[in-house]
């Protein structure tokens, strides 16, 4: 009802209840965080590595939007602040596997060896994720994916 009002006087239970409510609602606004496994081609190792990325989500349900934060893993933040990404599709028979790319370029950047051939010169860091199908939003590497991963990165 409209003009049904509660008054509760000034006490001391008054205030833990207060101190309750303002504890469950930031709780429900706290964005839930984990962590995804991926690979990285650092320019300061001499071979790529699985490694986790820190990932935010929309809520716990099961559908919901996961978002990588690449800038955890990638270096030299001072003189690239920008990531970039891209996102590849992979044919194999009938199944169809998507990454995301993650990845710094710039000329100030070491060179990695690892990505880098011949006259190609790549410049910065690379991570590579999983996107899952059916909510669109990364997912945890699997044994197979860093094969894949591999194939990717290096044509």
């Amino acid at each position: 009802m409209v003009n049904t009002r509660t008054y509760i006087l000034p006490t001391s239970s008054a205030s833990y209840l207060n101190s309750l409510f303002v504890f469950y609602s930031h709780h429900l606004n706290q964005t839930l965080e984990f962590h995804v496994r991926c690979r990285l081609y650092s320019a300061s190792w001499s071979r790529p590595r699985q490694v986790t990325m820190l990932t935010r989500c929309s809520d716990r349900s099961r559908n919901a939007k996961c978002f990588p934060i690449p800038e955890s893993l990638l270096n030299d933040a001072s003189v690239q602040p920008y990531v970039h990404n891209c996102f590849v599709t992979l044919h194999e028979g009938r199944c169809i596997y998507q990454f995301c790319i993650f990845f710094k370029r710039h000329c100030h950047l070491r060179i990695n060896t690892l990505l880098s051939s011949g006259d190609n010169v790549f410049r910065g860091d690379a991570a590579i994720t999983r996107v899952g199908t059916s909510a669109g939003s990364v997912v945890n590497m699997r044994a197979r994916d860093n094969a894949l991963a591999d194939f990717i990165m290096y044509k």
